[in-house]
């Protein structure tokens, strides 16, 4: 039975609302990775769990791809939001484009970006290095499906920003906002992008907002209320969403 929609995410709690909507559920473990295949809203989903950080989700979605070719890959879980994108704690984000935020070059004039590298991380028509952008379309279409459901939330679209380092200091996030007008930060977008233009998949991405990019000060976030942010935006998505 073919897969119409993959939900990845880092963590079980980033898909646990999402898990409780499965119904004839099955559950497997492939690779260390759990998966929870069922149906939701009449579509066939599957979820993936697939860790922390850029390599975990490599593995996890490389894992996926080489089974099965879905319809759709939907990447929903929590990011920092960058002060100039005007989001609040508990607010949602589309990526328009993810963007490896610290792959590249630190030269005494400055971060530089992968091109000055010279190797791309990926060679297709074109070369790619830091920036992998979503289908405009399917952008659309998303943001348009949430827009009619996610009523009292802030919404927004723009790119992301993945790094393994996150941003615990307001002058690192700035430095980064400016560097991608980016809206939001997250540690697995840009890898779970690259795999879904590898693999030639369709993919687009939501997070709930946790907490604002400043100087670290982790008792104003909200992990459980973005959690649920994230996760209503995917079922809205998983609902509406035409493919």
């Amino acid at each position: 039975m073919r897969i119409e929609i993959l939900l990845l995410s880092a963590t079980a709690f980033e898909q646990e609302q999402l898990a409780a909507q499965l119904a004839a559920g099955v559950e497997q473990h492939v690779a260390g990775r759990r998966w929870r295949q069922g149906q939701v809203a009449g579509r066939q989903v599957l979820l993936v769990e697939g860790g922390i950080g850029a390599v975990n989700t490599a593995h996890a979605l490389t894992c996926a791809l080489q089974a099965l070719q879905p319809g759709l890959v939907l990447q929903a879980g929590v990011g920092g939001a960058y002060p100039g994108a005007g989001l609040g704690i508990g607010d949602v984000a589309l990526a328009s484009a993810e963007n490896y935020g610290d792959l590249g070059v630190r030269t005494p004039d400055g971060w530089q970006p992968a091109e000055v590298i010279g190797i791309p991380v990926l060679q297709q028509e074109r070369p790619f290095f830091n920036h992998f952008p979503v289908d405009p379309d399917l952008l659309a279409r998303a943001e348009a499906a949430l827009r009619g459901g996610l009523k009292g939330v802030g919404l927004c679209h723009g790119p992301f920003v993945t790094v393994q380092e996150c941003s615990g200091l307001a002058s690192l996030g700035a430095e980064r906002a400016a560097r991608f007008s980016g809206v939001c930060e997250n540690m697995e977008g840009a890898a779970a992008a690259h795999l879904c233009r590898l693999y030639q998949i369709p993919f687009i991405e939501v997070r709930g907002i946790s907490n604002l990019v400043e100087d670290r000060r982790r008792e104003s976030w909200n992990l459980p209320l973005a959690c649920r942010r994230a996760q209503e935006a995917a079922l809205r998505l998983i609902e509406e969403l035409p493919l």
